[in-house]
């Protein structure tokens, strides 16, 4: 694993810490969601959070995590399996594409009725051909949200109904949209705005889907052009959720809003004022692997030895040359990093001792000790 891999990968896990900006940034408007976040995924850096470790119920934002086990686990999409009767069986004025037992499918089609129009019935055909029934794949997508570090959350189904104890929290709702964003196949699916699932052995019409993501269409007065991805949801027990991803400049932010009531386009507004911050108010600042030996030095960390430069989002009127290094790493074995400005010292991620080259070094001494004498 190179180091640059290596640290991308210690950041992506320093989101469990919830580090953030010292202050919160000035947004354009207030979040009306009780449980929020915006997170870059590239620098590791949380900008704003609200609530974000409180688990609640997330709808179906909940099939991003169905998306990701299906998609590690099936590396053919065109692969067909048989719709059975407990997959359709689902509440009745749920979402859904009238998909009916014996109706022959593959899972490519699954895969975007379940991103694109939020179809029940498709996400649990996913789950029984996947995981063998509903609740082996519930079982599934709990192993690897813990091995993803989501603390908070936890599964019953692969569609998001209300269920007791199917949870998720803000902060992990990023963490498993960022881990999707990896495949390139969830990025055609979900950032789909339109898809036509063929005629099948059962249904004679093909059916047309199309996106529920406002942040894609260019006729919506949400559209954004650096938008991506997302995935919306609603039930009476989590209320209006979504969760978003755009990108601009090498970097890629998640918007994050769970629990909206009273108006069904609060994330929607959400999504705007998280994303207006993130991509007009910061831009990308690349740290040179000399300046970070010079910042380590500064901050009396011994041993230290970057490879590799980084990449940090900070307020368009700072530079890398207001940049110091805190002495002391934090409970995740991170350092924080400041930016000096004209209202103080304000807190703006970490570096992981990979970046540093701290972990490296430490990697390659224990492979010595270890390695056979001759």
């Amino acid at each position: 694993m190179s180091i640059r891999r290596l640290f991308c990968l210690v950041l992506t896990l320093w989101l469990l810490a919830g580090s953030a900006f010292a202050a919160a940034p000035a947004l354009q408007e207030e979040i009306y969601a009780p449980e929020a976040l915006l997170y870059c995924v590239e620098s590791g850096q949380t900008f704003y959070e609200k609530e974000a470790d409180k688990p609640v119920p997330p709808a179906s934002v909940t099939k991003l995590m169905t998306a990701l086990v299906v998609l590690e686990h099936e590396a053919d999409l065109s692969q067909t399996t048989t719709v059975s009767d407990t997959a359709v069986d689902i509440e009745r004025d749920s979402t859904n594409i009238a998909l009916v037992p014996g109706e022959e499918v593959t899972l490519e089609d699954m895969l975007y009725a379940t991103l694109m129009q939020s179809a029940n019935d498709a996400a649990n055909v996913l789950a029984e051909y996947v995981g063998g029934t509903q609740a082996g794949f519930a079982q599934m997508m709990n192993a690897r949200a813990a091995a993803l570090g989501c603390t908070g959350s936890h599964f019953e189904n692969a569609h998001g109904l209300d269920a007791p104890g199917h949870v998720m929290t803000a902060r992990d709702v990023a963490r498993i949209l960022a881990a999707l964003l990896d495949d390139p196949r969830f990025l055609e699916i979900a950032g789909a705005l339109v898809y036509t699932m063929p005629a099948t052995n059962m249904q004679p019409e093909a059916r047309t889907f199309y996106t529920k993501q406002r942040m894609l269409r260019q006729n919506s007065k949400f559209y954004n052009e650096y938008a991506i991805a997302g995935k919306n949801g609603y039930t009476t027990g989590a209320q209006h959720t979504q969760c978003m991803a755009a990108r601009r400049d090498g970097l890629t932010y998640i918007a994050v809003s769970l629990g909206s009531s009273g108006n069904m386009y609060y994330p929607w507004r959400d999504m705007r004022t998280l994303f207006a911050y993130a991509l007009d108010d910061l831009h990308p600042v690349t740290i040179g692997a000399g300046q970070l030996r010079q910042m380590a030095d500064a901050a009396g960390i011994a041993g230290a030895d970057p490879q590799e430069e980084v990449t940090l989002a900070l307020p368009l009127d700072a530079d890398a040359g207001a940049l110091s290094l805190a002495g002391v790493p934090d409970e995740a074995g991170a350092y924080p990093v400041s930016l000096d400005t004209e209202d103080g010292i304000q807190a703006v991620g970490t570096l992981s001792a990979a970046a540093l080259g701290l972990a490296a070094r430490e990697t390659a001494a224990e492979d010595t000790a270890s390695a056979p004498q001759d």
